[in-house]
């Protein structure tokens, strides 16, 4: 073999050993459809349980939440889905929220993302999407 040859060879190793796999999308992450319905029913147990919140869903109905919650992580995460619920500045008006009520429903979604299996860093991922919508659920 020439050192051209070899040189040519170790480049193209080099470079396919500095190829980044590209990072699979939230969705996926999620378990695509069949995940992100997973977790909506395993939020939903979770938050039902929570006495410290599950009066805020005393008059909910529990199918169409769940069907709503299911649209919204799947826009949230980018999947391919439309999200044909309420804005959520709308769905809690009048609901006056707390930041402490907030935060008891994250660490309920928490608890769910790591009951159906979700690594940490997906459910990171999932947070920091959340977390930007703080606002139009606090104090409605």
């Amino acid at each position: 073999m020439t050192v051209r040859r070899l040189g040519i060879l170790l480049a193209a190793l080099l470079l396919t050993g500095c190829a980044v796999a590209p990072k699979a999308s939230l969705h996926d992450q999620l378990g695509a459809q069949a995940g992100i319905e997973r977790l909506s029913a395993a939020i939903i147990v979770e938050v039902k349980a929570d006495s410290r919140i599950s009066g805020l869903f005393s008059e909910t109905e529990v199918d169409y939440f769940r069907d709503r919650l299911v649209e919204f992580l799947c826009v949230v995460a980018d999947g391919p889905c439309s999200y044909t619920g309420l804005p959520m500045t709308d769905a809690h008006s009048g609901m006056d929220i707390s930041e402490r009520e907030f935060n008891w429903f994250v660490e309920d979604t928490e608890r769910a993302m790591a009951k159906v299996g979700l690594p940490l860093a997906v459910q990171n991922r999932l947070l920091a999407r959340l977390a930007r919508m703080r606002g139009e659920v606090i104090r409605q």
